[in-house]
């Protein structure tokens, strides 16, 4: 990926933001098909034993769904969390 003068990407992330951020990715993608659903995030929080609740996960990947197509793609991810690390999300 390329970085622009300001050192950020077409995120608009730092590398280390973006590797940060690839990393979550892949631990959310347990079947690493490219995709993240909401029983792949459910798994992964109950793995790392965080409290949530159902409505909540489905908000936040709908967010995160541009394409609205019932999952999230790996642009997709980092497009909305360029925007959460560039302080542009609530």
């Amino acid at each position: 990926m390329s970085f622009g003068g300001d050192g950020t990407n077409i995120y608009g992330l730092r590398a280390d933001q973006l590797y940060e951020i690839q990393a979550v990715f892949h631990q959310f993608d347990a079947d690493h098909n490219g995709y993240i659903t909401g029983d792949e995030v459910r798994q992964s929080l109950q793995r790392f034993h965080v409290r949530f609740n159902n409505f909540d996960i489905q908000r936040v990947l709908s967010q995160m769904d541009y394409n609205h197509d019932g999952k999230v793609s790996y642009d997709e991810f980092m497009r909305f969390m360029g925007r959460v690390y560039r302080g542009e999300m609530p």
